[in-house]
């Protein structure tokens, strides 16, 4: 009986593990192989470095002041970006400056984020606190959340914004959208719409003008919604901890061992993690289109589920370490790790509700669990060959 126990659980472990390897590493040999990684307490590529690949990069400090001809994704403490990236910019850290010119887009989460170099396409950013120099142009959109966000760019066309506190100071060549707490337009130039949601009055300063209409919607009464709200919260929990419980009943190494990468090595989990969350979805359309042509379409629909559950174990690893980090503070050691995910999980979805903080804590949650979860599988899949 004992073995056939043993036997089916080592089945069920396999099951798991090869999910979280389809999920993780169905695409990411082939895009690491074309890619310079880089990782370490400090990465830099020099002012006259030049380096025609894309740059994945985790580390404490980050530092691009050469010419890099393709992308950067990079996760770090503090990242500064002075040099010229002809593709796309895609950056996760705590302290985020970029002065340099961008080809592509820029997107970007952290702390602090100031910006104040030229983007030929859109920005993406969000932020406790959001600066957009007038030395930046933005070629395309501007999406924006963030608790205080000044923008003194011009932006080609449209504005997205989701902030506590916005205020544009340059043209916006289409319409501008969106929720905000203070909206101040101190002499922006508003070529379309105003249209957004808030309890305070939008500020007009400085010969600020809006070509379209102003709309301004009131948010819905707190009341009804907070029921709602309450229970869309508690069922949120109860999903995604018992997700989290059949990984640590099914998979216990396999998770602690996750976990221990996390708290060892967070910076290369931060870049790993914001290459997955990125770049899977524009895999999957890529297989999805050209399975239509030569077959196997169904590739590319299969890997959204596993991405969507890869990235829901991220944050289940996070959580995982939050509570034992936690337990341990209080000096707790005799407990069950359930008990310990449970209370890292209840942390971390209460600290989503926080407007604006809420989404930072989230992703990162997310991001630096699934790169955590990534280099696990990762480093599994190269022992057995060595063990074989």
């Amino acid at each position: 009986m004992a073995r056939t126990r043993a036997m089916q659980r080592r089945g069920l472990t396999a099951l798991g593990g090869s999910i979280m390897v389809a999920a993780l590493f169905a695409w990411l040999p082939v895009q690491t192989a074309a890619a310079d990684l880089r990782q370490g307490s400090d990465v830099t590529v020099g002012p006259g470095e030049t380096v025609n690949d894309d740059i994945y990069a985790g580390a404490g400090t980050i530092s691009i002041q050469g010419t890099v001809n393709g992308k950067v994704i990079a996760g770090g403490g503090t990242i500064t970006v002075s040099g010229n990236v002809t593709g796309d910019l895609i950056l996760g850290g705590g302290t985020i400056n970029v002065t340099g010119h961008v080809g592509g887009s820029i997107i970007a989460g952290g702390g602090n984020l100031t910006l104040n170099g030229p983007v030929a396409q859109d920005i993406v950013v969000t932020g406790g606190r959001v600066d957009i120099g007038s030395g930046s142009t933005i070629g395309r959109d501007l999406v924006i959340a963030g608790g205080t966000a000044t923008v003194s760019a011009p932006i080609a066309r449209r504005v997205q914004m989701s902030s506590g506190s916005l205020t544009l100071r340059n043209r916006v060549g289409g319409d501008v959208r969106g929720r905000v707490d203070h909206l101040k337009l101190d002499g922006a130039q508003i070529a379309g719409n105003l249209d957004y949601t808030s309890n305070n009055q939008a500020q007009l300063v400085n010969g600020a003008h809006v070509a379209g209409t102003v709309t301004r919607h009131t948010p819905t009464d707190a009341g009804p919604n907070l029921g709602r709200g309450l229970l869309g919260w508690l069922r949120g929990l109860i999903g995604i901890f018992a997700l989290g419980l059949l990984a640590i009943l099914l998979l216990p190494r396999f998770s602690t061992r996750s976990i221990d990468i996390l708290r060892s090595e967070p910076w290369l989990s931060l870049g790993i993690g914001a290459a997955i969350v990125v770049v899977t979805p524009i895999v999957a359309v890529i297989a999805f289109i050209v399975g239509l042509l030569i077959g196997g379409w169904w590739l590319g629909l299969l890997l959204v589920p596993l991405w969507i559950l890869a990235l829901a174990l991220g944050y289940v690893v996070s959580g995982f370490l939050l509570g034992r980090l936690i337990f341990a503070q209080l000096g707790w050691g005799q407990y069950h790790d359930a008990i310990a995910l449970l209370g890292g999980l209840v942390l971390l979805t209460v600290l989503g509700l926080i407007p604006v903080l809420g989404v930072l804590v989230g992703l990162a949650a997310l991001v630096f669990g699934t790169g955590a979860l990534a280099l696990a599988v990762s480093r599994r899949a190269r022992m057995r060959p060595a063990a074989a």
